[in-house]
């Protein structure tokens, strides 16, 4: 019992002294991430809010606008990363996505101007 709780003292010890370093040190691991690896990380991040999402554990108001949020993030990452470096450093604020829209055949929400519906596969091009 009394090597539990030293093993435990200790390791609380080692997380709050790396903790403190890292802010002592002023490093912020989030800008440090190129174009590439911020949109890699908004894509996953629409991964884990569309299961989210499907499993109830979002609202569908938080849904749809966490989702354009991370959708704009992913865009102006994509195409910081084919400017290249020197470029990368100001993505321009893209202009608000679309306002959403409900699949005519499933709850999906749409937030762009899809052809086809992401969940179904419906085709959403208006009829002549």
């Amino acid at each position: 019992m009394t090597g539990f709780i030293l093993f435990g003292v200790i390791l609380a010890v080692l997380l709050a002294t790396i903790i403190w370093a890292a802010i002592r040190s002023g490093e912020d691991t989030g800008a440090a991430l190129g174009a590439a690896e911020r949109r890699d990380a908004a894509i996953e991040a629409l991964r884990d809010l569309e299961l989210e999402y499907r499993t109830g554990k979002v609202q569908e108001e938080e849904y749809r606008a966490t989702r354009a949020r991370l959708e704009r993030a992913a865009l102006d990452a994509r195409d910081a990363a084919a400017q290249g470096p020197a470029e990368a450093s100001a993505p321009e604020p893209r202009e608000p996505a679309a306002s959403p829209r409900k699949c005519p055949a499933c709850p999906e929400v749409l937030v762009g101007g899809e052809a086809f519906c992401p969940t179904c596969g419906i085709d959403l091009a208006p009829r002549a």
